[in-house]
């Protein structure tokens, strides 16, 4: 694939790359991740904003998924796991 496609289907998988990230921590058996950040800090959290504000996203396609959790938190405080999960659900289907 060249072009128009190929650079489509890169930008799906790097935003399905981050909701795979965050989806294991969803629900209430969701598991901890262990995150370190660019600073040395370690942070061990299932919150879904933390994980993605912590994480250093470079494509554009993620970082719209990133933009989006954190509109999702300052709106209405939660519902950041859902709003990239399922973002990433729309794009897999």
């Amino acid at each position: 694939l060249e072009g128009v496609q190929a650079s489509t289907l890169r930008n799906i998988d790097a935003a399905k790359q981050l909701s795979t990230i965050a989806s294991t921590s969803l629900g209430p058996n969701g598991m901890n991740k262990l995150v370190i950040n660019h600073l040395g800090k370690i942070i061990l959290t299932s919150d879904c904003a933390t994980i993605v504000r912590e994480l250093e996203i470079e494509h554009p396609a993620a970082r719209m998924l990133s933009l989006a959790s954190e509109r999702q938190e300052g709106e209405c405080g939660d519902g950041t796991n859902l709003a990239v999960t399922f973002a990433g659900e729309l794009l897999g289907a």
